[in-house]
């Protein structure tokens, strides 16, 4: 074998092996913040789901369906946090300065990486128009149908229950679908209420999970006459079988066709884009048109004023109309251009998060091999603290961009220029084995502060 050769299947060695060192703290990035973002939505919604009594399947899909959004949160802030704790690790066993003794640059031994997060990077953005917009589309239909879900009848020993329209009931043991001591009050309105008493019976919903079917054994009807009200009415049964429609809180799934900004891929919002720019330019050529016929309909309301020496009703009418109706234009205009807006910032971010991988490898290399030493906990802190400033980044630059204050490809582009372009400066400086900032840098801000 040749001295290249020899040289070349030993960075290919290296290679392999700097990567597979990023893939066990790359995989515990992923599980930490997914098992963090999963809590967060447990705490939001859990009481939701337990009070409305939705099923323990369809709590497990709307979990699954929230992995989507959930993943592509996680990846970028697992690739550097699998940056940190990898090339820290290898600082902290000199393995980093082994390395360039032996004559290897920084961009050298972190090329495997950087390789990597454009490839993550590509791969991301499938997912971020395809898989990740579905996702959200069926979480958004199961999250219409939980609310419109009544809640779960929840009977108490000994406290009325008043959850369903017209109806009161007082159980005073209520064991799964058995109870004993039952009352039921049915309140009609204008008319006193007919009372059901029953020693003891079965609950339980129908096939259909609508209708509540109430069996009671060995009671009594208590009620009024309505014909004659002075007539007071005690009918004993040995079985009576009450059924309640609509009171069950079957889980009824929707499909809507309406799809909101995140539940769309970048095709669609780009065609959704298109439709409003149409509108808007429908918008702007009625409002030119309601402007000229105006100021003519003014001209010959004047010159009709001027040639009959009297004032003409209809002009005040005829500004009036106009002004309504440009108020109307203008207002319509401005919705358009928001939605506009909105829909193009949705379409640059989908790309502008997939290359947050590069984004974040570019600092994390740098800053890990200053650190020299670290541990995971430590990684995941500066990860946090440069992934909140990113996301910072985002909310900002989504809040700037809909009120018209930047473009929406900056608003979103912003948070990777910035920071990428930091990263590529301690990268850059941390190759040439520089200090951070410039001599002629330090020695002013030293003259500064002197």
């Amino acid at each position: 074998m040749t001295t290249l050769g020899y040289a070349g299947l030993l960075m290919k060695t290296l290679h392999k092996y700097v990567l597979k060192e990023q893939i066990s703290p790359f995989l515990f990035g992923m599980f930490v913040i997914i098992f963090i973002l999963i809590l967060d939505f447990l705490y939001k919604n859990l009481e939701t789901l337990i009070g409305k009594g939705v099923p323990v399947a369809t709590s497990a899909e709307l979990l699954l369906l929230s992995l989507g959004w959930m993943i592509v949160m996680a990846v970028p802030m697992a690739v550097l946090i699998a940056t940190l704790i990898s090339f820290m690790r290898l600082g902290s066993d000199n393995e980093i300065v082994a390395m360039r003794t032996a004559g290897l640059s920084l961009a050298q031994i972190a090329k495997p990486v950087i390789i990597g997060s454009f490839v993550l990077s590509f791969a991301m953005i499938p997912v971020h128009n395809y898989v990740v917009p579905e996702t959200n589309h069926r979480l958004a239909n199961l999250l219409v149908a939980i609310h419109k879900k009544k809640p779960a009848l929840q009977l108490r020993d000994g406290i009325f229950m008043n959850d369903i329209k017209g109806y009161s009931i007082l159980v005073q043991k209520a064991k799964g679908r058995e109870i004993e001591g039952v009352t039921i009050s049915k309140l009609v309105e204008g008319r006193p209420a007919q009372t059901i008493r029953a020693d003891h019976g079965e609950i339980y919903f129908a096939e259909d999970g609508t209708t509540l079917v109430i069996k009671l054994y060995d009671g009594e009807i208590h009620d009024v006459d309505e014909r004659d009200p002075r007539r007071y009415l005690r009918l004993k049964f040995t079985e009576h079988t009450l059924n309640i429609p609509n009171a069950g809180s079957k889980l009824v799934k929707v499909d809507r066709e309406y799809r909101g900004d995140r539940e769309m891929g970048i095709g669609a919002l780009r065609r959704e884009t298109e439709e409003y720019r149409a509108k808007l330019k429908q918008v702007q050529e009625e409002t030119r048109r309601t402007v000229v016929e105006s100021a003519a309909k003014a001209v010959a309301a004047r010159r009709a004023i001027i040639d009959s020496a009297a004032t003409s009703p209809s002009l005040g009418l005829t500004f009036e109309q106009a002004t309504d109706r440009l108020r109307t234009l203008r207002d319509q205009a401005v919705a358009f251009r928001r939605k506009i807006r909105a829909l193009s910032v949705e379409a640059h971010k989908k790309i502008a998060i997939s290359f947050a991988c590069v984004v974040f490898v570019l600092l994390g290399v740098p800053i890990a091999v200053r650190a020299k030493e670290g541990s995971a906990g430590s990684g995941m802190v500066i990860s946090i603290g440069f992934f909140a400033i990113y996301y910072a980044f985002l909310t900002a630059g989504e809040k700037l961009a809909d009120r018209g204050y930047i473009l929406p490809s900056l608003s979103m582009w912003a948070a990777n220029i910035v920071l990428g372009g930091i990263g590529l400066y301690l990268f850059i400086r941390t190759n040439r084995e520089l200090p951070l900032m410039p001599r002629i840098l330090t020695r002013w801000l030293r003259s500064i502060f002197r």
